[in-house]
């Protein structure tokens, strides 16, 4: 039905522009380093909300559903350990390059593997039109994301001269490369959700509510993500002795509330995900996760240039972000195209 599928895109691009929010909050956290941040985002966005939802609302997916099948179950949370490493790297890269330029490269990469990964692994069949459209589509954005990293170091190299700075002119190359890693590896939590589906099939037998069946991979999934997106800050926190400034300060409340809200923001994009692409049927796993994360980057380089990251940036840089964000949208309009019946 093609209201099923219009229902289906309008989720998952509700949840797209939650994804590219969610470090906005973060913005505004001052006396906090990264470690900080990261540590208390991630216990909320994959321990806390999905544990607790699960518990509040759907607890016969942790009493049953996951029991029930622990090969699968353990498949999923590996998924999401590779997803976490991707993770951290992304946390790292966001101080580097801003909003706009991580979530343009990270969510790149990660659209056009994370499209692909459930076809090659045959957990979604699809005939070779549809796999043409999809393919034309997923080229648009991977020249969107060329054109997105050459703005990057454009902009980077025309505010240092507007500034007088000289930097090493690797730094932005390095950022890139750590952002294109982190794409790669956070493309598996997509992995995971495709091979995950029995389970949200079986979460739904047991009598869970539709939104909240596929948190029958997500706690799985977020759970393995969760040993490196925890474990690497609270490293980070330890090894510099920061542990109190979780605690001090007048605003304290302040940094945990943001801090929470990112994570609460970022969670509540890939539940919309899970519940979108059921919607859209078999195919979800490919057509919904390209169309969320193209609504991300689209949301993310509106909140790049309201926080003032273009500021001081010549024209070229501007020009170069300008065509990739028109890729962009030309990309979504065919993925569009191609997965809503005709």
């Amino acid at each position: 039905m093609i209201s099923d599928s219009i229902n289906g895109v309008f989720v998952i691009a509700a949840g797209g522009v939650a994804n590219g929010s969610f470090p906005v909050p973060s913005k505004r956290i001052l006396i906090w380093k990264w470690e900080h941040i990261w540590l208390i985002y991630s216990a909320f966005a994959m321990a806390i909300l999905p544990i607790g939802l699960a518990l509040a609302f759907a607890p016969q997916i942790i009493r049953q559903t996951l029991i029930r099948d622990p090969h699968l179950t353990a498949q999923v949370g590996g998924c999401g350990l590779l997803f976490g490493a991707g993770s951290v790297l992304f946390g790292v890269s966001l101080a580097r390059l801003g909003i706009a330029i991580t979530n343009a490269l990270v969510s790149g990469i990660v659209v056009f593997l994370g499209s692909l990964w459930p076809i090659m692994v045959g957990g979604v069949q699809m005939d070779r039109r549809h796999l043409q459209w999809l393919i034309f589509g997923l080229t648009l954005l991977i020249l969107s994301l060329i054109l997105c990293a050459g703005a990057s170091v454009s902009r980077d190299r025309s505010q240092q001269n507007k500034l007088n700075e000289v930097r090493p002119s690797t730094g932005a190359f390095v950022a890139v490369l750590l952002a294109v890693l982190a794409g790669c590896l956070s493309s598996v939590l997509n992995v995971g959700f495709a091979s995950g589906a029995p389970l949200i099939a079986n979460a739904r037998i047991d009598g869970s509510p539709p939104l909240l069946a596929s948190l029958a991979v997500w706690i799985p999934a977020l759970f393995g993500g969760l040993i490196f997106n925890m474990g690497y800050p609270a490293y980070l926190i330890s090894l510099r002795g920061s542990w109190p400034v979780l605690f001090e300060g007048h605003h304290c409340v302040g940094r945990w509330c943001r801090s929470a809200l990112m994570g609460s923001m970022w969670f509540g994009a890939i539940l919309l995900y899970g519940f979108g692409a059921s919607i859209l049927g078999s195919a979800g796993s490919v057509y919904g996760w390209a169309l969320g994360i193209s609504v991300s980057i689209l949301t993310a380089n509106v909140w790049g240039v309201a926080a003032g990251e273009w500021n001081g940036a010549t024209f070229q840089p501007k020009l170069l972000m300008l065509l990739s964000t028109v890729l962009l949208i030309a990309s979504f309009g065919v993925l569009c195209f191609t997965r809503l019946p005709r």
